[in-house]
């Protein structure tokens, strides 16, 4: 029977299968045979992954994207796969680390293509088919022939269209996607931010006459203010719709625990989430998330003039080392000096300009390299465990810009066009003109909060690393001193303390080893 993943969360389903012990025929297996996970719209549109079992083979599948959560553990006699990675743990995958994988992760803070925190367990990659039989075969493993074949849909081409055909397109592809996911009930809920994706929801689905049960805003931790309450607050008056406040978390260190199991340690990001979340229970019928939307129709953070020429000029390494340069969340310095020394060794920056070059290698050809990348890691791999994971009590997630014809249309926009500018902006003023004058956020809002550091969190870290194992992986005397002495500034301690917390539940996991690269390696190019 599936477990609890901690005492607030739902069980979850998992399958395992296996040759049987000594060479005997027949396998064992455990679990539920068949699980259907996410949501479908249409034959193949929708967030959705899950798996079969009819007594000889088990079939893997999920959506063109990969974005419901789906892992796998392949070993010498068997495979098991589920949605959470504890869960496999649970069934005996070996907690030893990927210290590749966490290199990247401990600097950008998202996992790259199939990887996690574990070397023998791995993500299902986008428009997946994975078969695993109990007879041999030519990709025999122990006692099971395995095959997993993918397909990541990365535009070829570049729409060529004037400017007002493309806001047009938008509009209607966009109303389109919402017409293909109406609310199933009247329980609805639209998360409502100061940006542009969710406020584009909201609008469509007034517009098409369907109402939510209200809107909800989460309070984030320092350094984000308050301008998401503030202006989401603004539209659902004008709407006339209910809007629910959340949060701060009043024990963020807690809710980071929490986050982290849930995201299955893929994610540094979304304990702000936590008070959505439990908002939510015992569950509505469906939730509208705007994942996607900036990523794929605006230049956000990532895509500027300067990096773009890096991009299209230079190597994949120095790409890399470009992109850890600008967007990276720590210090070289302290890392090295707060990770164990072998897992500094093993998730060296070295490692990580490594792994993230193999992977940026793949999207130099892309309309926009830099939102692919983008995209199909942090988008895939990070963001969408928000809607997909932390926001699971809804029984719905729908995600309107990726339906497939719009995401389409905004993967092969130009960068040219993305770097112009406000065209989610203009599409929003066009449908929409009794709301044009509503405000966005502003981008400089936060600048007070960025200089604060979550209330009470030093004590919470302070507990915390008292309460912890013997430290195999990281050296809580350096985070200690530097506590002592007042030597922490605000920026500092938040990446640190939710590092160390993060590591603190790996170390309870068992996950001491950082064994090489070898069953990646493989596993990457079994699946390309």
């Amino acid at each position: 029977m599936p477990t609890r993943a901690s005492p607030d969360d739902p069980p979850v389903p998992f399958f395992r299968a296996e040759r049987a012990a000594g060479g005997a025929d027949g396998v064992r297996t455990a679990g539920t045979p068949t699980v259907a996970l996410g949501h479908r719209v249409g034959a193949s549109d929708g967030i959705h992954a899950g798996w079969t079992w009819d007594g000889a083979r088990l079939r893997v599948e999920n959506d063109r994207y990969g974005m419901q959560p789906l892992f796998y553990w392949r070993h010498a006699g068997g495979i098991c796969v589920a949605p959470a990675i504890a869960r496999l743990l649970e069934e005996g995958a070996p907690a030893a680390l990927d210290g590749e994988a966490l290199a990247v992760f401990f600097r950008i803070g998202f996992f790259l293509g199939e990887d996690t925190p574990f070397a023998h367990i791995r993500a299902l990659p986008p428009g997946a088919v994975l078969e695993w039989r109990a007879g041999g075969g030519e990709t025999a493993h122990g006692g099971g022939s395995f095959t997993l074949s993918r397909r990541r849909a990365l535009p070829l081409r570049t729409l060529d269209l004037p400017r007002t055909a493309l806001r047009d397109g938008y509009i209607e592809l966009f109303r389109q996607s919402i017409r293909r996911r109406p609310p199933p009930a009247a329980d609805f809920v639209v998360p409502l931010s100061g940006g542009r994706d969710s406020r584009h929801i909201l609008l469509e689905l007034h517009a098409q006459g369907h109402r939510p049960a209200y809107c909800i805003t989460a309070r984030g931790l320092p350094p984000k203010g308050d301008e998401d309450v503030r202006i989401a607050a603004l539209l659902a008056g004008a709407l006339g719709v209910d809007h629910v406040v959340v949060g701060p978390p009043p024990l963020p260190l807690r809710e980071e625990r929490r986050k982290n199991r849930i995201t299955s340690f893929c994610s540094d990001e979304h304990a702000w989430l936590m008070g959505v979340r439990d908002r939510l229970q015992p569950g509505v019928a469906a939730l509208y998330d705007g994942i996607g939307g900036d990523t794929l129709s605006t230049a956000g953070l990532f895509v500027t003039p300067a990096l773009l020429d890096v991009f299209r000029k230079e190597p994949p390494e120095r790409i890399a080392h470009e992109f850890i340069a600008r967007f990276g969340s720590c210090s070289e310095a302290a890392l090295a000096r707060m990770l164990a020394p072998g897992l500094a060794s093993a998730a060296s920056r070295e490692a990580a300009v490594r792994r993230l070059a193999e992977e940026l290698e793949q999207h130099l050809h892309a309309p926009n390299p830099i939102n692919s990348f983008i995209f199909w890691n942090r988008t895939r791999r990070e963001i969408a465990l928000a809607p997909f994971a932390v926001l699971a009590p809804a029984r719905t997630v729908f995600a309107p810009y990726l339906d497939h014809d719009l995401y389409d249309f905004l993967a092969a926009l130009s960068v040219d066009v993305v770097l112009q500018g406000n065209l989610h902006d203009e599409a929003i003023r066009r449908a929409y003109p009794a709301h044009a004058a509503l405000p966005y956020e502003s981008a400089g809002a936060g600048a007070a909060a960025a200089r604060q550091v979550p209330r009470g969190i030093d004590r919470e870290l302070r507990a915390q690393i008292a309460g912890s194992l013997p430290a195999r992986l990281m050296n809580n005397a350096f985070l200690l001193s530097r506590l002592g002495v007042g030597l922490l500034a605000p920026a500092r301690i938040r990446w640190m303390a939710p590092l160390q917390t993060y590591l603190g539940q790996l170390e309870t996991l068992g996950a001491f080893a950082t064994p090489d690269r070898k069953e990646n390696s493989i596993e990457r190019t079994l699946s390309v």
